[in-house]
């Protein structure tokens, strides 16, 4: 074995995650659900700090780590000493975020880093997802081993000891990140100061998503090009000077873990500097330095130090990526030998022949990476943008001179003469990514590979490169390349309905092979549209919809439509809405103001649609309807094979009255599934309801401790009366249904 040390470092590293997943699951409920909204008097030390702009008002955010609490509003600081109630017993962690104000520390001045803070504020929890693609919060920050929020917090006192050393460093990245600004224009102060000192909080978001959308957004993480600018650079610099080789590696180490504590050690920087560090040992004592070797050895120190790293997207990515470049880079390599035999040594020819080959090793590279991280992408992402392998090609030679030009300018702020280059490559950059963007098939959603096709693409792709020379070089080329058609294919799975947690409102994905969404709006969260359908529609690799029934106006069940007609990422084909009276059309403006060119067809009672072994029924209202409000809900009957399903939005009062009368007439008597009607009201579903429709599962949507009161206990107790199962999106999160030859139903949150 070539490398033992490697397998054994990844052999531990997957046995610990299993160990993790099973054993030490991260959690997936909120934790200390009764705090929520009451005030808490912490102590705790500050380990780190930044500053944010909300709502147009600067905070300041400290991370706060060995935090004793108490919930009795008058404490002291001696008494909560006393009793010393740590909060790691209450909570999976006992590190916290605490945002303040930066109008409230003006008497009390900022905390430095090591410094213990005695602090007031109000307990917020980090909620976990509840609905499949959506941003998991807690979990984000559990991987970090933050457990919990204060907000509002008002700083009561702050100790005279600190950590003088990370307190001078975090100073100095402040004034290297002022010398910046002083130096270029906002936009591209902001880019370095991510690049160069990982402060993001000046970012633009439209310029993050587009180099995200292009595949070139780990251009502004801490990683392996930095470290060896800066640690290579000195180490160098040093030995041209006549210095031992050993001092000159020490010092370089030295500048690098400044550097690395400096910009917060997150997960790419601290790989660089560890295989940095593994490096200057090598070279010290006259050992090889081997990457793979180097990179297994981290894998395992950084899992050791937080078993749940292993969850995090940007540990997956950062060491995948430098085993592609490791494992692949000879299999992709007959480019490169292409055109070693272009013939001609004259000197344009040889020129031309060297320009060729960086840009194929560079290609060769990025090919590496780009399938090494494929399935990683895809669990996280979604999608792949095509041209991203051409992109990094074309950005990536001009990354040495963004950063040589960014330090000097970051260290001397005189040389700021130079910010024409810096907005120049950038703004090449941006050319780059709007004119790949404007190419057909530039990104391909995919969705959420299952777990089995992520696993059985590793195992067969370590096949096929432990295979080596036993095997021709291009059938481990087809090999490869059926690889990549695997996880990247879908298949079908029958009918599949999806009734979404967004809050206060109502939104249900039906997927037969064509996507139908019935309803898509909250009250209660804001931006639902971006923050949870469309990411529900990514992670199920959906980017068409054939159409959207709106029951009615409301805010709860349009306000995500609105976004999702006001987004590119996604292409619907038609609207349907209710066939109500000219008066009460005028609710439906705003919807069809948004919908510019997208057909929008009337329904009403009595229309019919046939999609595939589905059949869709309109049942109320009626043509030309003059109820208003809930009453005129419109009301669906889906059907396929036995199973049935009734959509009824918000209809109460006369419009359920009217709906009775329909499912009589047609001598429907039994449903599989009922949506119920406004969010489990009491004015709705009613006993002459029920008594005509035998109901065999209930779902109700409705958000979590909401002012309504929703739902009423009387409207439960009226459906566990008929005996069905009822569940609700306040405590199972999503609700699925998959229909094969029977409907499995299941909530998110188990």
């Amino acid at each position: 074995m070539r490398r033992p040390l490697l397998l054994v470092c990844t052999c531990l590293f997957i046995s610990i995650a299993l160990w993790t997943q099973l054993k030490m699951p991260l959690p997936k409920a909120v934790e200390a659900a009764d705090w929520e909204g009451k005030t808490v008097l912490l102590i705790g030390q500050v380990y780190d700090k930044e500053f944010r702009t909300s709502y147009g008002e600067e905070t300041l955010v400290l991370y706060l780590k060995s935090i004793l609490y108490s919930t009795e509003a008058e404490a002291s600081y001696s008494q909560i000493k006393q009793a010393s109630w740590k909060l790691s017993d209450i909570i999976s962690t006992d590190n916290l975020i605490c945002e303040i104000s930066l109008k409230q520390i003006q008497e009390t001045g900022i905390p430095e880093l090591g410094s213990e803070v005695f602090l007031k504020g109000k307990w917020q929890n980090i909620n976990p997802a509840t609905n499949p693609g959506e941003f998991d919060a807690a979990n984000y920050y559990m991987i970090l081993g933050i457990g919990a929020r204060i907000k509002s917090a008002q700083l009561l006192g702050i100790g005279t000891t600190s950590w003088y050393v990370r307190e001078m460093l975090y100073r100095l990245r402040e004034q290297w990140q002022d010398n910046l600004y002083i130096g270029f224009g906002n936009k591209e102060a902001a880019l370095l100061a991510k690049m160069l000192l990982g402060v993001g909080s000046g970012l633009d978001e439209e310029i993050r998503d587009l180099y995200q959308n292009n595949g070139i957004v780990h251009i502004l993480s801490i990683s392996g090009l930095h470290i060896s600018l800066l640690g290579m650079g000195v180490y160098k610099g040093l030995r041209r000077m006549g210095i031992p080789m050993k001092l000159a590696a020490v010092a370089g180490g030295v500048i690098i873990i400044g550097y690395g504590v400096m910009t917060g050690f997150g997960i790419s920087a601290s790989r660089a500097v560890g295989m940095y560090l593994i490096h200057m040992l090598g070279e010290c004592c006259g050992k090889t330095y081997d990457m793979l070797t180097a990179m297994g050895v981290l894998l395992l120190g950084l899992q050791l130090q937080n078993p749940y790293v292993a969850y995090h997207s940007g540990f997956l990515l950062s060491f995948s990526s430098v085993a592609g470049v490791g494992m692949l880079s000879e299999l992709l390599q007959p480019p490169v030998m292409l055109f070693r035999r272009i013939p001609g040594e004259r000197k344009g020819i040889s020129y031309c022949k060297k320009i060729l080959q960086k840009m194929s090793s560079g290609l060769q590279v990025s090919l590496s990476v780009t399938i090494f991280t494929l399935p990683i992408q895809l669990y996280f992402f979604y999608k792949i943008p095509i041209y991203s392998v051409f992109i990094n090609l074309l950005v990536i030679p001009f990354m040495s001179i963004v950063m040589l030009v960014g330090l000097l300018v970051m260290v001397m702020p005189i040389f700021g003469f130079l910010s024409p280059v810096e907005a120049g490559i950038f703004g090449w950059f941006e050319w780059l990514c709007h004119s790949f963007e404007a190419l057909p098939g530039h990104t391909l959603l995919i969705g959420r590979p299952d777990m089995w096709k992520i696993l059985l693409y590793y195992i067969l792709l370590m096949s096929i490169i432990f295979l080596g020379k036993r095997v021709r070089r291009i059938l481990r080329l087809f090999g490869v390349a059926g690889l990549v058609i695997f996880i990247t294919l879908r298949y079908e799975e029958g009918l599949q309905i999806t009734m979404l947690d967004v809050g206060q409102g109502d939104c249900i994905c039906v997927d037969n092979g064509q996507v139908f969404l019935f309803d898509g709006g909250s009250s209660s969260r804001q931006n639902v549209g971006e923050k949870v359908i469309l990411p529900f529609l990514q992670h199920e690799g959906i980017d068409e919809i054939e159409g959207i029934f709106l029951s009615h106006a409301d805010i709860d069940h349009s306000s995500g439509i609105l976004q999702l007609l006001n987004s590119d990422e996604v292409r619907i084909h038609k609207i349907y809405l209710p066939d109500v009276s000219e008066g009460n059309r005028q609710e439906y403006e705003t919807i069809q103001m948004a919908a510019k060119n997208i057909p929008i067809q009337y329904v009403s009672r009595g229309d019919r649609w046939e999609l595939g072994d589905m059949v869709l029924t309109c049942l109320h209202p009626k043509s030309k309807d003059t109820q208003e409000g809930n009453a005129h809900s419109a009301c669906y009957l889906l059907q396929k094979d036995t199973f049935s399903m009734l959509f009824t939005g918000d209809v109460e009062g006369e419009g359920e009255e009217r709906l009775t009368e329909e499912l009589v007439r047609r001598g429907i008597k039994q449903v599989d599934v009922l949506k119920v009607a406004h969010h489990g009201s009491r004015y709705s579903t009613t006993e002459s309801f029920l008594e005509v429709l035998d109901i065999k599962n209930a779902l109700i949507s409705c958000g979590r401790n909401n002012s309504y009161g929703h739902p009423h206990k009387e409207t439960v107790e009226r459906l566990k009366g008929e005996r069905c199962m009822v569940l609700m999106t306040s405590e199972q999160g999503a609700i699925s249904i998959v229909v094969d030859k029977d409907a499995e139903i299941s909530g998110y949150i188990e």
